[in-house]
């Protein structure tokens, strides 16, 4: 099973290579037809190509819907803070590089005062991020696949179910059943989808070691992984944001699938399929609800740009060569230290069996247990350096002024920000912030705007918002690395980067047998006995890297076109999850799935 992103691709290359296919002169006009109704309904073709997630989502427990809904809220509120924070500074600085401005002390106030506000949204959030944290790592949003289960089919979800019986059938099915254009363009979409499916998981199972069912968590990075690659290739596939307006109808503002597309898939699915076998039939609306939301959802995790630097005059103060000021402080609860980013070492307590060159134990960035309680930890120095840097120097004007240093700049806001990644405000400093309450005059900010604590202020409230955007940054890979979010901008991580090539020889004899911790090590190659019957090794040559499933994808899309308006008929339904390898059609096991060799059935083409 693909990723959204990797289904948005392949519909728009297998539009634009059925277009230039040289078919037979004949099917031409009825070729050019279907492209035209394609165009005039987008909503319908990507409905299509997205139906396995549909289904998906309306067999679901709707788990993972929540946990990202939640990881986006709180993405939301950080992106706040981070963007909140920019103005409090430039609004800070201005006000501090022209003090005799009638205004200065006024923005310079309302600044303090914006930046206290900000205190009250952080409080508390450290415990929701520990929870969500928690929660993530445990990994349950991946649920187990029911054959890995030896679930009777009955007990199977459609979203199964669809990818791994009558596929083919089910292709050849919608388009007998489209008589409108509509119906046609959704017809189209799901043999695209079929076809991505279908090399996409053959692709995916020469990485990961095996089909979803033996490694899904594995095999959800590595899905991520290509759709993220593929983005790249086709940009128009990459923005969520766009997939997700792509499936509402009529730009409407509330996700409901129309009665007639519901009904048109109904029936293709009630054509298709024994539904005495069978889990009744999904609730469609559902799942196209839950997948158009999950689609929106995942438009949030976008990294903002990194915080400007200070003003000249003030790096010049804070930094004795402008052109390269120190790197901002960097904390294991904020992001990896550049030294290690992205340079494939391993954390040092790794002691796991040897794996080959191309796969490292991840990286701090890229792990997904490494930082639940750190970023607990980090919304607490938040915390504390909002209310300790929100007095921004108010009980200490009138030392400043005449000269003096301040020992309450000293103590609580100076100091204490050195440590406030580490600890929260003691009742103490939480009752001396609690009491100031001096008004500040012109005159006052005019006389002690120049003072070094004031330069001090301004580094200070820039490392701040370098640790917010850092903060987001690891974050984000925290979310990618449960799999709950694209690993946008780390495709160079050790974790994302041995997906993107078939792995040689030595490794590429698949399908491997589950692991027995897979949260443990599924960021490694499995090292288990392979699950007889096995591929020996064939399928993909070393070094295929996620384009090849486009290419593969639009060849297999014009013959099956083409055969279908011919009006030949269907002899074989591949798997659509590659469940066992490539090319390997639907099956069912004869005995249990542990069975060494597992006693593999291939189905006919007209069982379900």
């Amino acid at each position: 099973m693909i990723d959204a992103r990797t289904h948005a691709a392949a519909l728009a290359e297998h539009r634009e290579g059925l277009a230039a296919a040289p078919v037979d002169p004949a099917l031409r006009p009825a070729l050019d037809g279907l492209l035209a109704e394609v165009a005039d309904h987008p909503a319908d073709a990507a409905l299509g190509s997205l139906l396995d997630h549909l289904l998906q989502h309306a067999q679901s427990d709707g788990l993972e819907l929540d946990l990202l809904a939640e990881a986006a809220a709180m993405w939301s509120e950080g992106l706040d803070l981070y963007t909140a924070i920019g103005s409090v500074r430039a609004d800070i600085e201005t006000a501090l590089a022209d003090p005799a401005q009638p205004d200065a002390a006024a923005k310079y106030c309302a600044a303090t005062v914006r930046l206290r506000k900000l205190g009250e949204g952080v409080d508390g959030k450290h415990l929701e991020i520990q929870d969500l944290g928690r929660r993530l790592g445990e990994m349950r949003h991946v649920p187990e696949h029911p054959r890995q289960t030896d679930a009777p089919l009955d007990a199977w979800g459609w979203g199964d179910v669809f990818l791994a019986r009558r596929t083919d059938a089910f292709v050849r099915t919608a388009f007998a059943a489209a008589d409108t254009p509509a119906t046609r363009a959704t017809a189209f979409g799901i043999l695209s989808g079929h076809a991505a499916n279908a090399a996409g998981s053959a692709y995916l199972g020469k990485v990961v070691g095996g089909p979803r069912r033996s490694h899904r968590f594995r095999d959800r990075i590595a899905r991520n992984t290509v759709g993220c690659y593929l983005a790249q290739l086709r940009p128009e596939a990459g923005d969520f944001g766009l997939l997700a307006a792509a499936l509402r109808y009529d730009a409407a503002p509330e996700a409901r699938l129309p009665d007639d597309a519901a009904a048109f898939l109904t029936e293709v699915l009630g054509k298709t399929y024994d539904l005495g076998v069978t889990a009744p039939l999904p609730d469609l609306q559902l799942g196209y609800g839950r997948l158009v939301r999950q689609l929106e959802l995942l438009g949030t995790f976008r990294q903002p740009p990194r915080p400007a630097l200070p003003a000249p005059g003030f790096v010049r103060k804070l930094w004795a060569d402008p052109a390269h000021p120190p790197a901002p402080v960097i904390t294991t609860e904020t992001a990896t230290p550049p030294a290690v980013a992205g340079s494939g070492l391993g954390p040092a307590t790794y002691s796991g069996p040897a794996v080959p060159p191309y796969q490292r134990p991840p990286s701090a960035t890229d792990s997904t247990r490494d930082s639940d309680n750190q970023c607990g930890s980090f919304w607490l120095g938040v915390l504390a350096f909002l209310a300790l840097g929100g007095v921004l120097g108010g009980p200490c004007w009138g030392s400043w002024g005449s000269g003096h240093s301040c020992a309450f700049w000293d103590k609580h806001v100076s100091d204490n920000f050195k440590h406030a990644f580490e600890t929260s405000l003691s009742p103490e400093e939480q009752a001396a912030l609690a009491s100031q309450s001096q008004p500040l005059t012109s005159e006052e900010f005019a006389r002690g705007a120049d003072l070094p604590e004031l330069t001090e202020l301004v580094g200070l409230l820039f490392d701040f918002q370098t640790r917010l955007w850092e903060a987001l940054r690891k974050a984000g890979g925290y979310l990618a690395g449960c799999g709950l979010a694209a690993p946008d901008g780390r495709l160079h991580h050790p974790l994302y980067r041995q997906f993107l090539k078939v792995p040689s020889s030595g490794d590429n004899i698949t399908p491997r047998r589950p692991e027995a911790d897979p949260v443990a090590v599924f960021y490694r190659y499995p090292l288990t006995p392979l699950e007889e019957p096995s591929d020996g090794g064939g399928g993909l040559p070393v070094g295929t890297d996620p384009g090849w499933l486009l290419r593969e994808s639009t060849a297999a899309v014009t013959a099956l076109w083409t055969g279908i308006a011919r009006g030949a008929s269907g002899e074989a339904n591949p798997d659509l999850d590659a469940d066992r390898f490539r090319r390997y059609d639907c099956w069912a096991a004869g005995g249990s799935i542990d069975d060494d060799p597992v006693d593999v059935r291939v189905l006919g083409y007209g069982e379900t």
